[in-house]
């Protein structure tokens, strides 16, 4: 589980585009954390598609991976782009291999929160994932949300964010997603957050 000397977030992109600019909002999301919160990317690449059959013999590798990651972590932040009105399967896929985890430490009970970036904010994906991860169990913060539109003006060639905006935006919604976490989460494990 998570080191009570800091909360330990994982972070999941749902894009796995090389440049992505989701995986560059979770890279800025490291740079604007609060103190005591350490945010760790998990890749998607290689995550087999769910399939019951597959689960029946023995999770994969990257399965396994996946589980533990979630277990450990004391909250999950989430980075999904807009495809067709809705999420990655990425991302939709590897919330359905973390949903059949049913040990203590996953995604059911583990906090957690969305945030985006697409064209015109992916507010869409997003909407889309909210009940997908509340019949998973996990508890959601909505607010106050980040949604990214016209991510190619706000980061630079090389991923950096730029935005001033956008960087206050993001390291407000990671303040109260601590905060969230002390309230929700297993509270003796973080708590240097419980006062926040």
């Amino acid at each position: 589980m998570g080191n009570n000397k800091y909360l330990r977030i994982l972070a999941i992109s749902g894009s796995l585009r090389a440049g992505s600019f989701n995986t560059a909002l979770l890279r800025a999301a490291q740079e604007v954390a609060p103190d005591g919160m350490h945010i760790e990317l998990f890749d998607l690449r290689g995550l087999p598609l769910y399939d019951g059959d597959v689960e029946a013999a023995g999770d994969p590798e990257g399965v396994s991976a996946l589980k533990n990651a979630v277990r450990e972590a004391d909250g999950i932040l989430l980075a999904t782009p807009e495809y067709n009105h809705g999420t990655s399967g990425a991302l939709k896929n590897a919330i359905d291999w973390a949903s059949r985890d049913r040990r203590p430490g996953s995604i059911a009970g583990k906090p957690v929160t969305v945030i985006a970036s697409g064209p015109s904010g992916a507010s869409r994906a997003v909407q889309q994932l909210e009940p997908v991860l509340l019949e998973t169990g996990g508890l959601l913060m909505v607010k106050p949300g980040v949604l990214v539109a016209m991510p190619w003006t706000k980061f630079d060639d090389l991923g950096r964010l730029t935005d001033e905006d956008t960087r206050e935006f993001l390291r407000r919604h990671l303040e109260a997603f601590a905060v969230w976490v002390a309230r929700v989460g297993e509270h003796d494990r973080v708590p240097e957050l419980q006062a926040a």
